[in-house]
């Protein structure tokens, strides 16, 4: 049966790849609420349904049919008319009518430094004491710990996580590419989900190189993120991968976009409010993120928030693990 639908948005990196006449591609991988496409060139795009939203290499699509996905099989083709996108023998939709979408984020997170710095504790607050129980995020106030304490010792890629993450910080503190690159290599591909929670740590690194990057024109650092994308992307699959030089380009879903400008302008509660649907993607994949963001960001601007976030006196906050997108 042929489901004619209608997206409804997608990003402009999408639509310069399918709105031409003969793009053709095939389906890599399905999911119940996205299904991952590659072309030709080797670009990676995925088509989701409404409630994942726009990010830089979806196409949108209605909710409805629930089951529209059901029985499309991997290696299946795809071919663009320009104005209609087929997916085999199962799904037509049409692309005249979709918004075009853009996924750069442009926050000068930099702008005020009081600002950000007071943004940035609050949000390391938020990650920290918010994030799903298995997220690397509830590594964050234990950095500077030589041990982890004991409930987290427990969770099988945490201890390693820990060792490498902090390593990381400190090595882009000091710009100290010989150990950037080492510790990246080892932390690429490391943990459970599509996107493996190093992967989506390094991703928020990236992402919060390409803001400062883009504010400071600094070529040292231009140098430090193309390292980073350079060693990660090769040690991971080809979605992950995809996801990754989005970042370093300063790409990312529209739930991030709320929260850098919360960010920028230092606004605590703007900060809370728009940290909770980041926090809510994936399993742990928007925690995970986020918390490679505060280590970058802090480890970029020299602020100390994300080395004194105190764990409450009760320990860490208990959250279970969102639905996975």
């Amino acid at each position: 049966m042929d489901h004619t639908i209608e997206a409804l948005s997608m990003s402009w990196r999408v639509a310069r790849a399918v709105r031409q006449e003969g793009w053709t591609g095939e389906v890599i991988a399905v999911h119940p609420h996205s299904v991952y496409v590659t072309d030709e060139d080797d670009e990676i795009y995925a088509i989701v349904r409404l409630p994942l939203g726009n990010g830089p290499l979806n196409l949108v699509i209605p909710t409805e049919p629930a089951q529209l996905f059901n029985g499309l099989a991997l290696g299946t083709s795809l071919a663009s008319s320009g104005a209609r996108l087929g997916i085999g023998e199962i799904i037509t939709i049409g692309l005249e009518a979709a918004s075009i979408w853009d996924p750069k984020a442009y926050a000068a997170v930099a702008a005020d430094p009081d600002a950000l710095e007071r943004g940035l504790a609050e949000l390391c607050r938020e990650v920290s004491h918010r994030a799903p129980a298995e997220s690397l995020a509830r590594l964050l106030p234990h950095l500077d710990d030589e041990d982890l304490p004991e409930a987290l010792e427990g969770i099988a890629h945490f201890p390693r996580s820990h060792a490498l993450i902090g390593g990381l910080a400190e090595a882009l503190t000091q710009r100290d590419r010989r150990r950037l690159k080492v510790v990246t290599s080892s932390l690429a591909g490391l943990g459970p989900g599509l996107t493996p929670a190093g992967d989506d740590f390094i991703a928020g690194v990236l992402l919060a190189l390409a803001l400062v990057r883009e504010q400071r024109g600094d070529a040292a650092l231009n140098e430090i993120a193309t390292l980073l994308v350079e060693t990660a992307a090769p040690r991971t699959h080809e979605i992950s991968a995809a996801y990754l030089r989005a970042a370093y380009d300063g790409q990312v879903g529209e739930r991030w976009h709320p929260l850098l400008a919360a960010l920028a302008a230092g606004d605590g509660a703007q900060i809370t409010a728009a940290a909770a649907p980041v926090l809510a993607t994936g399993e742990t994949s928007g925690a995970d993120m986020l918390a490679g963001f505060v280590v970058g960001i802090g480890a970029l601007e020299g602020g100390a928030a994300v080395r004194r976030t105190a764990v409450p006196a009760g320990g860490p906050v208990a959250a279970s693990n969102p639905p996975a997108g």
